[in-house]
């Protein structure tokens, strides 16, 4: 219970905050923009972990369906969305956004295909009761919980189906 509503939230946040780092160096040292999906602003049930210790900022583009005015307000599973940037120009990191993915082997090709394989992730929350009932009370439309992911070492992105309904492994 206490990995579910305390220590899986505080390890996500960490872990992202370690990520946007490595994102915005690598997105300079590469010479890309910086995309960021998911709004650090808010939206988060956590979100009180983010206010006091803030993890994420925006990127060079940052989307979110429901995001800020600082966000380009975009549904992840629309596939004409994605046509407007171009081949390898960002570095992404995804905030646990992709647990809302409708077809997640779609929306990580877009992804693949506009970070040209720079794509890191701190997942989603963890524990027996986040999978299982606590993710309904965050959003009806949420799917999945994702497993961190960096793609300077990880070849597979992988998640749990939530309410334990299976999971799911794709080769990035």
């Amino acid at each position: 219970m206490i990995k579910s509503i305390l220590i899986s939230p505080i390890r996500r946040n960490l872990l992202t905050k370690k990520l946007f780092k490595v994102a915005k160096d690598m997105s300079k040292t590469k010479g890309k923009k910086l995309m960021v999906i998911g709004d650090p602003c808010g939206g988060n049930y956590f979100q009180f972990i983010s206010s006091i210790f803030p993890n994420c900022g925006h990127g060079d583009v940052t989307v979110d369906l429901y995001g800020c005015n600082e966000c380009k307000r975009m549904d992840i599973n629309d596939n004409s969305a994605w046509e407007e940037f171009d081949d390898g120009e960002f570095v992404v990191i995804e905030t646990g956004v992709l647990g809302f993915s409708k077809d997640i082997g779609e929306v990580l090709t877009q992804i693949r295909r506009v970070s040209g394989g720079d794509f890191l992730s701190a997942g989603g929350n963890k524990g027996f009761l986040w999978e299982m009932f606590l993710y309904k009370t965050y959003s009806k439309e949420l799917i999945y919980s994702m497993d961190p992911f960096d793609s300077r070492v990880d070849e597979h992105y992988s998640g749990t189906l939530l309410g334990r309904k299976g999971s799911f492994k794709l080769k990035f």
